[in-house]
């Protein structure tokens, strides 16, 4: 894969048990697979996506194996660690609120697995699945030694450690600032912006949002996304007004790894397509509303191909690669 432009993934892959009312039980991958996959569909050829993650001893042929099928993703950068894979049980309830149970031990990566790319991928694309992908100091080496733009989902660095068979809690993560300061795009939902606000787990409300992105905008990001479900997401940009992008129609099922896919759409769009703003949070939102309409990952690539397929111009739209569980 030399020669083509690299953009570096950063999350957990995880085995995920989703529990939804009514519904049966769905047992398959998840974490970082939502961001691989969704790279695999929307990036152009001549770009590929390097995961750089860290899997336990018990998951690593698996996981080598599905991103193994899909194209333009390179395995260079996975590696097997001595540990139990990343599990997750998520319970939804009927207003759609969720409880996150976290086992596995997966450690943090240090900065020796991370340096071979600091300085090689275009852009980073990093989303904090477990919260413990890597330590604050690993993660200001990285951005001290990148060029490129650094996407950064805040995600589960809102979430306490993991407690033994409960759930995760929410709360401010400490110093977000520091994390935050020197991305280029900050990622959140309604209820990470509310903590990283005032610290209180509940959605920021809409005349306060342009506070937050102020903070944010002042610690040297271009612009703020907040993603909201069902009902689309907003940029804030630095300058100019923000941009409010619906949701599309598409019939959503399962709401779990929809940020993830925004993200790492978000990331291909801006990046390897070159999109504005406001095209590539509208492609972001119609490609998670997509990923809404399975549960787990098993189908989530042929429902991105398809949403690709609508979003992106004929001219610019990557060919479709059959085979495996993960397929396109």
């Amino acid at each position: 894969m030399s020669g083509e432009r690299q953009i570096g993934v950063i999350g957990t892959a995880v085995e995920d048990t989703i529990d939804r009312p009514g519904e049966e039980t769905v047992h398959d991958m998840g974490g970082a697979y939502h961001s691989v996959i969704a790279m695999s569909a929307f990036l152009p050829d001549g770009t590929v996506a390097v995961p750089v993650a860290a899997v336990g001893a018990d998951a690593i042929e698996r996981v080598r194996a599905d991103w193994g099928r899909l194209p333009r993703i390179s395995l260079e950068g996975v590696h097997a660690v001595s540990a139990i894979n990343n599990k997750v049980h998520l319970e939804y309830d009927a207003g759609g609120g969720r409880e996150e149970t976290l086992t596995g031990g997966v450690p943090p990566m240090d900065w020796p697995a991370l340096e071979p790319w600091a300085g090689r991928v275009v852009a980073w694309c990093w989303n904090f699945i477990s919260g413990q992908e890597v330590e604050r100091e690993t993660f200001e080496k990285v951005k001290l030694h990148s060029a490129g733009p650094l996407h950064l989902d805040v995600h589960n660095l809102c979430f306490g450690p993991p407690r033994k068979g409960q759930p995760r809690e929410h709360r401010p993560p400490e110093d977000w600032e520091g994390w935050v300061e020197g991305a280029t795009w900050v990622q959140v939902n309604e209820i990470e912006a509310g903590l990283l606000h005032d610290g209180r787990a509940v959605p920021l409300p809409h005349d306060r949002e342009g506070a937050l992105a102020s903070r944010v905008h002042a610690l040297g990001a271009e612009g703020l996304l907040i993603t909201r479900g069902a009902r689309g997401a907003t940029w804030l940009p630095r300058r100019g007004p923000a941009f409010e992008a619906p949701a599309g129609a598409e019939r959503a099922i399962d709401p779990t790894g929809c940020g993830d896919v925004f993200g790492a759409v978000w990331v291909a769009l801006r990046v390897a397509r070159g999109m504005d703003p406001e095209d590539a949070v509208l492609g972001a939102v119609r490609a998670a509303g997509a990923a809404a309409t399975v549960s787990g990952t098993a189908n989530l690539g042929a429902a991105l191909a398809r949403a690709a397929g609508e979003i992106l111009p004929p001219e610019r739209r990557a060919p479709r690669t059959a085979g495996g569980r993960a397929r396109l």
